[in-house]
């Protein structure tokens, strides 16, 4: 079982630098946030962002 995906890891720590760096969240906040994240690439079986719709 696939247990990441490459280009899911590259968004996934864009996105985390932004929310420390950009919003001044800190540590606790931005481990979260990951882990909330994580639990979500778990559910959709680590399929890639990019084919996810909002709706």
């Amino acid at each position: 079982m696939i247990k990441h995906n490459v280009e899911n890891e590259r968004i996934k720590r864009k996105y985390f630098i932004f929310l420390k760096e950009a919003k001044r969240q800190n540590k606790s906040s931005v481990d979260a946030v990951a882990k909330a994240v994580s639990r979500f690439e778990s559910y959709t079986k680590y399929r890639d962002f990019k084919t996810f719709h909002f709706e």
